[in-house]
């Protein structure tokens, strides 16, 4: 229930009175933020009241009269297992949102280079930055958790600056992030296995490249979701999919 329309919320005059701000202050010391009290069940409706005894004053009744309904519960987002779908709708977001962290905060291209989206290490660390800022300013959320975020954040900016200074990848030129092959993997003990021999890629048109590079990606998992379906409408025999050269017409 908003202030105003609490007639307990103010006392004379407007100003509020003690045991408005008792209840405002309990209220807001003991609700949970929204990463945490997820940890817990997701169902309210399994909330049982009478457990709490006393404890009403945590503005359980007045949340129930409002109607206000707790929205979803945020959970860490694995990009692997993004449907195509989603990922239409979850990449524009997550780039709008690193536009709007490098320049808030001034982060320069070595922390956030224009091709970070070409790089794995890079989408997961960002991904989850963007995570925890949800949860961190959800209104639900406890005063103190924007400052834990900030902690999150210098430490992730770290990082950060550590990948893209292994990749090379810079302001004008994207470098693909080098991988050490191992023993027995194709192309080991190459020259490529040691250094990366791959040549920079000018950047002529960020967004453009993020477009390219999104359209990609969506496409591949709509590949891997329909083999995924080709493969669960094959004939099945002792719960395995058949392979043409074990079908018995053969």
């Amino acid at each position: 229930m908003a202030d105003d329309e609490n007639p307990r919320a103010h006392g004379p005059g407007g100003v509020p009175d003690a045991e408005s701000l008792l209840e405002a202050y309990l209220a807001g010391s003991f609700r949970l933020p929204m990463d945490v009290a997820a940890l817990g069940d997701d169902d309210l409706d399994d909330f049982d009241e009478d457990d709490l005894g006393e404890l009403d004053i945590l503005g359980m009744d007045d949340r129930a009269d409002t109607g206000l309904q707790p929205g979803p519960a945020l959970r860490p987002i694995n990009l692997n297992l993004l449907s195509a779908a989603d990922a239409s709708e979850y990449w524009p977001e997550l780039d709008g949102w690193v536009h709007w962290l490098r320049r808030d905060y001034g982060l320069g291209v070595t922390i956030i280079p224009p091709l970070w989206h070409r790089h794995a290490e890079l989408r997961w660390e960002l991904s989850a930055l963007h995570t925890a800022w949800l949860a961190a300013y959800d209104p639900e959320a406890h005063a103190g958790s924007p400052v834990n975020w900030h902690r999150e954040l210098s430490e992730s900016i770290r990082r950060l600056h550590e990948w893209v200074s292994q990749s090379g990848t810079s302001l004008v030129e994207d470098r693909p992030t080098p991988v050490t092959l191992w023993p027995g993997e194709p192309g080991f003990g190459a020259q490529e296995t040691w250094t990366d021999a791959a040549t920079p890629v000018p950047i002529s048109d960020r967004q453009a490249d993020f477009r390219t590079w999104m359209d990609a990606d969506i496409a591949r998992r709509r590949d891997i979701e329909e083999q995924a379906r080709a493969h669960r409408r094959e004939p099945m025999l002792d719960g395995r999919a058949l392979r043409p050269s074990l079908r018995r017409d053969e």
